[in-house]
């Protein structure tokens, strides 16, 4: 393996355990819904608004200029300081005792993680041609399964261990219960990734002109917006699908049939690790495949067989009295919500020139991932507690929320694929020739 290609293949990997990382901060409140409650007396329509409304407040609003940034300056920094901002907060998390106080932590959470997908989108996509940029982009996104997998499995541990050693008494941090420690402990690894990714070098732009203005990448965008304009509500709807599994999965679970957090968390972990991870390296896969043989519209094709599986799979899992059926059927659901975080964001940035990526990801996550962050958790306790019977219904309000969402998409990229087709022939005149896969260029 040359000196280049282990480059490419260490940068990819400290990218994907910030990513991995970056999950386990976001997803482990998921998991901790029910004691949560217990302690700040909130509803589980404002646990909704915990896990969606309070992280994505700003995220959109520092991911534009943070997406400018990123196709301007050193890119590492630039990430290297969302890290040290979300890891802060994720601590931070642990010493709340209210409502107010999770809410704000959050925030801030939400604003450390915003430098992280326009940074290493734009790395990814310097470093590996379009050829491997789909696998690239699914090792990377990876990281949201494991981080998902980690924090239910990782968290719920954690959780046991805190209960049965009791209160922790910080000279720093005051006295912590079960729920609190547990954020506390999820925090801290982020410093790791600090170290790391001072270690990785910032890759050479592929794009030698100076990085366009504002004006200029929404105007390419608008020339485009039937491609960018559904493409982005398509993925909102399957981002919000996804998110809303994540969300509300533990605690259906532990409501319908009883459970503890600790056995909800290793058996949606090991759903989480298997369905997903195999749903991102299999749509990866297949977007590369799929696109090099009958063109890049195809990755959206997949995405909307996808979505058209989802409705029939969830109101299984809602409906059956089993609760090792509602977890196979789990990671199934996990498998297909994994599909479009390769293939779609693969599919964005098929469309994008190499100078303004940076950018139109931080306009793609304002839009498609913060509408995503703030439906997906919030819809599912919405529909339980209008229109069905209250807390225990949570599973069928999820399943719901899913079926509707997942064909909403399907009808997106639907109207996405003519205009897609044109963006694709456009982008591929604009760039540079481009350099084999794992080149240093």
């Amino acid at each position: 393996m040359t000196r280049t290609s282990l480059g490419a293949l260490g940068l990819l990997l400290v990218l994907t355990l910030a990513n991995t990382l970056a999950f386990v901060d976001r997803q482990v409140i998921s998991l901790l819904v029910d004691p949560i409650r217990a302690t700040i007396g909130a509803s589980d329509i404002e646990m909704g608004l915990l896990q969606g409304l309070a992280f994505a407040l700003l995220f959109a609003v520092f991911g534009l200029p943070a997406g400018r940034l990123v196709d301007t300056q050193n890119r590492k920094i630039i990430l290297a300081g969302g890290v040290i901002v979300w890891s802060v907060a994720t601590i931070a998390c642990g010493m709340m005792g209210s409502f107010a106080g999770l809410f704000i932590a959050r925030v801030f959470v939400g604003v450390g993680e915003a430098t992280l997908a326009p940074a290493a989108y734009s790395m990814i996509a310097d470093r590996f041609d379009k050829r491997a940029l789909g696998r690239a982009l699914s090792v990377y996104q990876s990281g949201i399964y494991l981080g998902s997998g980690i924090a239910f499995i990782g968290g719920g541990e954690l959780y046991r261990r805190a209960q049965i050693s009791g209160t922790f008494d910080s000279p720093l941090l005051g006295e912590l219960n079960a729920w609190q420690q547990v954020f506390v402990a999820v925090g801290l690894p982020g410093f790791i990734a600090v170290a790391l990714i001072a270690l990785i070098k910032d890759p050479p732009r592929k794009s030698r002109a100076a990085p366009p203005a504002l004006s200029e990448v929404f105007g390419y965008v608008r020339k485009h917006l039937t491609a960018y304009g559904w493409l982005t509500l398509g993925m909102a709807a399957f981002g919000s699908l996804g998110y809303g599994l994540n969300a509300w999965a533990p605690a259906a679970a532990e409501r319908t049939f009883d459970l503890t957090p600790a056995i909800v968390g290793r058996g949606l972990g090991i759903a989480v690790l298997i369905g997903s991870l195999t749903g991102i390296i299999t749509g990866g896969l297949l977007a590369d495949y799929l696109s090099a043989k009958r063109g890049g519209y195809m990755r959206l094709v997949l995405l909307m067989i996808a979505g058209i599986l989802i409705t029939p799979i969830a109101l299984f899992a809602a409906n059956t009295p089993s609760a090792a059926l509602a977890l196979a059927a789990t990671g199934v659901l996990f498998f297909l919500a994994a599909m479009p975080f390769s293939a779609g964001v693969a599919a964005l940035q098929a469309i994008t020139p190499s100078a303004m990526r940076g950018q139109i990801s931080a306009l793609y996550y304002a839009t498609a991932l913060v509408l995503a962050i703030i439906v997906g958790p919030a819809l599912p306790p919405i529909v339980s507690t209008v229109f069905l019977s209250g807390e225990q219904s949570i599973g069928m309000a999820l399943a719901l929320t899913m079926a509707g969402l997942g064909l909403f998409g399907v009808l997106c990229l639907g109207f996405a694929i003519p205009g897609y087709r044109l963006a694709s022939d456009d982008v591929d005149g604009m760039e540079m020739p481009l350099q084999p896969a794992l080149s240093g260029e």
